[in-house]
């Protein structure tokens, strides 16, 4: 009878111990799911971040490997389809200037021989299959140029003519349509420089001021998100690119003979009269090839041939 009861409170410890047991796994399990939800509460946006500050810095890189395309092709004679600083006013009247980009949001339609983007394509190999439009589906290795991770258009802009250099701007934006809006491109002054005069590497820096007149109020306020003074115009990638304009000075001693100045792929676009002294071109865009003749009447004989990269003086005499 004894040994009955003690067996028996033994059963009924266990079978408390075990309930006991039960309901405390239980609890750990919840509140570790709890824990679990909390954590990641906390780190999905600081993951969110690292992940797009990642993309951003790989958008850096390939902007940058399109600039170093963009800047070499200045070197290029064929204006047409391969040098992209190819402007109105720089160019023989048989070649065809450059076509940059002409919306700051919309894809690009087709690919003409003459887009920005064909030839960047032709400078690094490809064929670009003019009349398709640059897609994944039609011609998905210029795709890759033409677009960004989030579908968004890479943009190149020629900045206005001004004296001394000629600006392009290399832009990407790394957010969704839904997330942040660009101004619509109006080919102004005011919105190159706006974008070229801000500050696109700090995490803290505001949208350019010439924005609040162009965007909506939401837009506006969508670019200021952020806690702790960060705002999201890093999200921007910006690529300036630089190229210089030079003037050749002629110094033209000579008693009979004229110098005739070709550049810009044309023949005698600058004559220095004998005996004249020192004049001076109109000016050239760095890179270009410029062949001097002299001779009574053009075309005389080829005196000297140099890619234009300072303000050269060319003595005859």
């Amino acid at each position: 009878m004894v040994l009955y009861a003690f067996s028996r409170r033994h059963a009924l410890l266990r079978a408390n111990l075990f309930r006991v047991l039960r309901a405390f796994t239980l609890l750990e399990v919840v509140l570790a799911l709890f824990i679990l939800a909390a954590l990641a509460a906390t780190l999905t946006p600081s993951i969110t971040e690292i992940v797009n500050r990642n993309r951003v810095e790989g958008e850096k890189r390939t902007l940058g490997d399109l600039a170093d395309t963009v800047t070499a092709s200045f070197e290029n004679t064929d204006l047409t389809n391969l040098n992209i600083a190819a402007l109105p006013g720089t160019i023989a009247g048989t070649d065809t200037p450059t076509e940059f980009s002409a919306s700051s949001t919309a894809p690009y339609a087709t690919t003409n021989n003459n887009s920005w983007f064909a030839k960047i394509a032709r400078l690094r190999g490809m064929t670009p299959s003019v009349g398709s439009p640059p897609s994944t589906a039609a011609q998905p290795a210029l795709a890759q140029v033409v677009y960004n991770l989030f579908g968004n258009p890479r943009l190149l802009f020629a900045g206005p003519t001004e004296a001394g250099q000629q600006r392009f701007l290399l832009l990407s934006l790394m957010a969704r349509n839904d997330q942040l809006t660009l101004p619509a491109y109006d080919g102004s002054t005011a919105w190159f420089n706006a974008i070229w005069n801000n500050d696109w590497e700090s995490r803290t820096a505001a949208p350019p001021a010439y924005w609040s007149g162009v965007l909506t109020a939401a837009q506006l306020a969508a670019w200021n998100q952020g806690n702790g003074g960060l705002r999201q115009t890093w999200r921007l990638c910006v690529r300036r690119i630089v190229l210089p304009k030079f003037t050749v000075t002629v110094n033209n001693n000579h008693a009979t003979n004229n110098a005739y100045l070709s550049f810009n792929d044309t023949s005698n676009a600058f004559t220095s009269a004998a005996n004249s002294g020192a004049t001076s071109t109109a000016e050239i865009l760095g890179g270009r090839l410029v062949t001097v003749n002299q001779g009574t009447s053009w075309p005389g004989v080829q005196a000297l041939q140099f890619r234009i990269h300072e303000n050269p003086t060319v003595t005859i005499q």
